[in-house]
C-alpha cells in the first residue's frame, strides 16, 4: 500500500528550509561517513573467521542462548550445518549487547586459560568493529541510549533506503513545514525519531538486533501532519495492488490507514527486516505533537487555506466579503460564524466579525471580538497594526477588564514590544492580585532591557519597588538596581 499527499507544489514562497536542510544532513552522513562501512565490516568478519575467535565464541554463544532462555534463537542455531555456524555467531552478535557483556564477565568461558586466549584476539576484532561508523550509532534492541536513539536515525542501510526515506521527507515537510513554521517542525521532527526509537525499544526489547534509518521521524512528520490539517481536503495518490488514482479526502482519514497497515505488517511480517515497529510508534507520536500544536493554536491557518478554491471555507468567505461590501451584517456574520466554529485560528475572520458588529453598531459584540483578535496570533504587520488599534479602546477603561482579559492582553503586550500599552494595563488594572501585578511590572522591566532601554528598566524597577514594596518582586527589583 502506498498513500502519498501531493496538495502543494514546491515553489520557492514555499520552500521547505528546513526540511531540505535535515535532508542534506542525512545525505551528508551516509555518503561522508557511512560510505565503505560494508568494507570495514566485510573486513571485520572475516579476521573473526581466520583469527579463530569465531572457534572460541560460539561454545560461549550456545551457553548464553542456553543460560538467557533464547529457545528460539538456540534452535536456529543448531539448525544450521556447521560449517555456516562460524558466519551466524559473527553477524548474530554485532548487536547483541547481553551477549557482550556476558563475554566480558567471564562466565561463558569453559576456564580462565580459554579466557585468557580469548582477550587479546577479541580487543583486536572490536578495534576493528570500532571503525565503522554505523556500528558505533544505530539503534541496539536491548540498550537504552539517548545518543544512539537520536542518531540512528541518520543511518541508513544504503543507497535505496536513504531515497525512500528522503523522497517521503521532502513530500510531507512542504505539507507540514509550511503549516508549522521552520523551528516547530523541527521539534516534531527530532522529538518524533526519539518517539519511534523508544517504541522499537519497548517491542523488541530482550531481543539481539538494531535498528537505523529515518523512517520512524519520517513517519511522526506523517501523524503529525494528518492531526495539523485535520479535516481539510488534501489530494493525494494512491497505489494498492493494480489499484491506483489521485482523490481528495480530509487529511486525518489517512491516520487510521497509515497506522493500520504498520501495524498489520508489524504482526504479520516479523521477519521481514523492516522497522513496522519504530514506523507505528513515529506516526502515533507525531500524532500526539501535532493535536499539542494544534490545541495550543501553533498552526499557520492562512498556509493551509492557501491555493484550496475546491474547499467550501474559500467560497464563503467570498461571500461573506460581498455581504460586507454591501452592509449587510446579517448575511456575513452567519457566513463568518460558520468559518469562525471551523477555523478557529483564522484571525482573518475573528478581524472580519469585529467589523461586522462595528457596522452594526452592537458595542457588546464589538468589546467581545476585539478581545477574540487580540487572542490570536499575528503573523504580518498589518494585521499586528489592527490588534494594536483594537487595543487602545479597551485600554482606555482597564478597571472594566476582567483579571482573564487583563492577564491575555499583558501576554500579548510584552510579546509584541508594545510596553507603553502594557504599561498603562497594569497602571489601571486593579482586579489582578497584588502579586501578579508586581510580577507583571517585572516582566515588564526585563522586557525593556531585552530591548535595549536601560533607562526605561530603570525607571520600571524602581516604580515597581515604590509600588508593591512588600513583594518577592520589590526584592528582585532592589536586587537589579543595586547590581545595574
Amino acid at each position: 500500500m502506498l498513500i502519498i499527499p501531493l496538495h502543494k507544489p514546491l515553489r520557492l514562497a514555499t520552500f521547505p528550509w528546513v526540511t531540505m536542510a535535515l535532508v542534506l544532513v542525512n545525505i551528508a552522513v551516509f555518503f561522508g561517513w557511512q560510505w565503505g562501512d560494508s568494507e570495514k565490516m566485510a573486513d571485520a568478519q572475516a579476521w573473526y573467521q581466520q583469527s579463530g575467535l569465531s572457534e572460541q565464541e560460539m561454545p560461549a554463544y550456545r551457553r548464553h542462548l542456553i543460560a538467557t532462555g533464547q529457545v528460539e534463537a538456540l534452535r536456529r542455531f543448531e539448525a544450521l550445518p556447521e560449517d555456516e555456524r562460524p558466519d551466524y555467531v559473527g553477524s548474530s552478535t554485532l548487536t547483541d549487547v547481553a551477549f557482550q557483556q556476558a563475554l566480558q564477565q567471564g562466565g561463558l568461558f569453559e576456564d580462565e586459560q580459554v579466557r585468557a586466549a580469548w582477550q587479546p584476539l577479541r580487543r583486536q576484532y572490536q578495534a576493528r568493529l570500532d571503525e565503522v561508523f554505523t556500528l558505533r550509532h544505530l539503534l541496539r534492541s536491548s540498550e537504552w541510549s539517548l545518543p544512539r536513539m537520536l542518531s540512528s536515525t541518520f543511518l541508513h542501510a544504503d543507497f535505496m533506503h536513504l531515497l525512500g526515506n528522503m523522497v517521503f521527507l521532502v513530500i510531507l515537510g512542504l505539507l507540514l513545514e509550511g503549516a508549522l513554521g521552520g523551528g516547530r517542525f523541527l521539534a516534531v521532527y527530532l522529538l518524533g525519531a526519539l518517539g519511534s526509537s523508544v517504541a522499537s525499544l519497548l517491542w523488541r526489547w530482550g531481543e539481539a538486533g538494531g535498528g537505523l534509518g529515518a523512517s520512524g521521524a519520517v513517519a511522526a512528520v506523517m501523524g503529525a501532519f494528518c492531526v495539523v490539517w485535520g479535516l481539510r481536503q488534501v489530494r493525494f495518490f494512491y497505489w494498492f495492488g493494480v489499484v491506483f488514482n489521485y482523490v481528495r479526502a480530509p487529511a486525518i482519514w489517512l491516520l487510521p490507514a497509515w497506522l493500520g497497515w504498520e501495524v498489520y505488517n508489524l504482526l504479520a511480517n516479523k521477519d521481514a527486516g523492516i522497522g513496522f515497529d519504530a514506523h507505528a510508534g513515529g506516526l502515533i507520536c507525531g500524532a500526539a505533537l501535532g493535536g499539542v500544536l494544534v490545541l495550543a493554536r501553533q498552526t499557520r491557518e492562512h498556509y493551509m487555506l492557501e491555493d484550496a478554491p475546491e474547499q467550501a471555507a474559500d467560497t464563503r468567505w467570498e461571500q461573506a466579503q460581498r455581504h460586507m461590501g454591501r452592509m449587510e451584517t446579517g448575511p456575513a456574520e452567519r457566513l463568518l460564524a460558520e468559518l469562525a466554529a471551523e477555523q478557529p485560528q483564522w484571525l482573518d475572520v475573528a478581524i472580519a466579525r469585529y467589523r461586522v458588529a462595528r457596522n452594526a453598531g452592537n458595542a457588546a459584540d464589538m468589546r467581545s471580538r476585539s478581545l477574540a483578535v487580540l487572542s490570536l496570533p499575528a503573523d504580518d504587520r498589518n494585521s499586528q497594526q489592527v490588534q494594536q488599534d483594537l487595543l487602545k479602546p479597551l485600554l482606555a477603561e482597564p478597571a472594566g477588564l476582567s483579571p482573564a482579559e487583563a492577564r491575555q492582553l499583558l501576554a500579548l503586550c510584552l510579546s509584541a514590544g508594545w510596553l507603553v500599552e502594557a504599561e498603562s494595563l497594569l497602571l489601571g488594572s486593579s482586579g489582578m492580585p497584588e502579586d501578579e501585578l508586581a510580577q507583571g511590572w517585572l516582566k515588564l522591566a526585563l522586557r525593556h532591557a531585552e530591548l535595549h532601554a536601560p533607562a526605561q528598566r530603570q525607571r520600571v524597577l524602581e516604580l515597581l519597588e515604590q509600588r508593591y514594596p512588600g513583594t518577592p518582586q520589590a526584592g528582585k527589583a532592589r536586587f537589579l538596581l543595586e547590581n545595574s
